[in-house]
């Protein structure tokens, strides 16, 4: 199926999910390099770049780019990588659901031996 069939076919099938955290989308950001395939679509929104990255295992992060700065319609970037997010006017940013779920799953889990040290002296320092 070609990228244009894919965005009209989530579009209208309603597949656009909201990501796991809202923290995991930043309106006015985008991301830099490990971009494998851009898709341009006048339906495209950012829920629907969001779904597009979701169902593709390559992918870790998204750029939805507004119309505007693209000069025809709206533009979704799919990233193999999930880079440190930068401030760009007229674009959004997100990571996939697998990406987002494996950081929550990390922040979640209790310090190891090794770290447990490092934060108490973090806590016992100068603050």
């Amino acid at each position: 199926m070609t990228g244009r069939g894919l965005v009209a076919v989530l579009v209208l099938a309603g597949l656009a999910v909201t990501p796991a955290v809202a923290d995991d989308v930043l309106h006015g950001h985008a991301r830099r390099g490990a971009v494998y395939q851009t898709l341009a679509a006048d339906s495209l929104t950012p829920r629907a770049c969001a779904a597009l990255c979701d169902a593709d295992g390559t992918c870790q992060s998204w750029v939805w780019t507004r119309a505007e700065l693209t000069g025809s319609e709206p533009a979704c970037s799919l990233l193999s990588a999930a880079p440190t997010p930068y401030p760009a006017p007229g674009r959004v940013t997100g990571l996939s659901q697998a990406i987002a779920s494996r950081i929550d799953a990390a922040a979640e889990r209790p310090p190891s031996d090794r770290e447990i040290p490092a934060l108490r002296a973090t806590l016992d320092g100068p603050h």
